[in-house]
């Protein structure tokens, strides 16, 4: 079972201020349906089942929390506003990498803790829902950097170049996969293919290659105020599943949520 690590500030202040002491957390906790294999003042550990992937998120675990012990009742529903962004998927991307699904949320406040979060529930559906990327590959940018709409679509791997993530050097994709961590890890992902996916807006800059890296560009800090969320993937029930999860962990700290339309074009 996957494991993950939560603050335990982090979940008590999710919890609406709600005063519980670790013995308490460590009586109820187990009664969830997660083995609690750590915790302390400052983090605790968890084991989840692989049915409830809602729960690799410290948000989907307090939802699940606060439902279990009626501290919040009812089924929760979040409101997903229109918006004008589109994400056009090219007929390039259908034998690689074909399904696609994203989101807007505006108005979002990251602290530290919402940063950390993020990033683990990226990297933790990665390995377990995703199938170390294969299935499901999710990409979080900061839209203030960019210009919808944007375009899903399959690229020759020298033909384009940008400066992927936690780098300052551009590279094109096949420098990417031969010289960046991520690419090395990840390249196996790609064996075989004769064009990479890439996600670009509309002045062509390059917000992901996925299922290897994002983009430099669209890095998300505190400062950051508003997102865009796209998942690409080899089943599009996994890919909706994965950015349900995202958008709704990301709403619980605030945030609006908007919808992106996806539009195929044709050969």
């Amino acid at each position: 079972m996957p494991t993950v690590e939560f603050a335990t500030e982090d979940l008590l202040n999710l919890l609406g201020g709600k005063d519980l002491s670790l013995t308490e957390l460590e009586e109820s906790i187990p009664m969830i349906g997660v083995s609690l294999e750590e915790i302390d003042e400052e983090k605790m550990v968890l084991e989840v089942f692989p049915n409830r992937p809602d729960m690799l998120s410290i948000e989907g675990f307090v939802r699940a929390f606060k439902g279990f012990f009626g501290l919040e009742k009812g089924f929760i529903d979040y409101e997903v506003l229109k918006s004008d962004i589109t994400l056009y998927v090219d007929p390039s991307v259908e034998k690689i990498r074909p399904f696609v699904c994203a989101a807007q949320i505006d108005g979002v406040k990251i602290n530290d803790f919402g940063l950390r979060s993020l990033m683990n529930v990226q990297e933790k559906l990665h390995t377990t829902h995703g199938r170390n990327r294969v299935k499901v590959a999710i990409g979080v940018h900061d839209s203030d950097k960019l210009t919808p709409p944007y375009t899903y679509k399959a690229v020759k791997p020298d033909s384009i170049s940008f400066i992927p993530l936690d780098t300052q050097d551009e590279m094109n994709l096949i420098e990417i996969l031969e010289k960046h961590p991520k690419g090395v890890d990840y390249a196996f992902t790609l064996e075989g293919a004769e064009k990479y996916p890439i996600i670009v807006d509309s002045q062509q800059n390059v917000l992901s290659f996925p299922p290897i890296i994002n983009g430099e560009l669209t890095r998300i800090t505190e400062e950051t105020k508003n997102l865009f969320i796209e998942v690409t993937g080899k089943s599009q029930l996994a890919v909706d599943q994965a950015l349900n999860i995202v958008v709704t962990s990301i709403a619980d700290r605030g945030g609006k949520i908007k919808s992106v339309e996806i539009k195929h074009k044709k050969q």
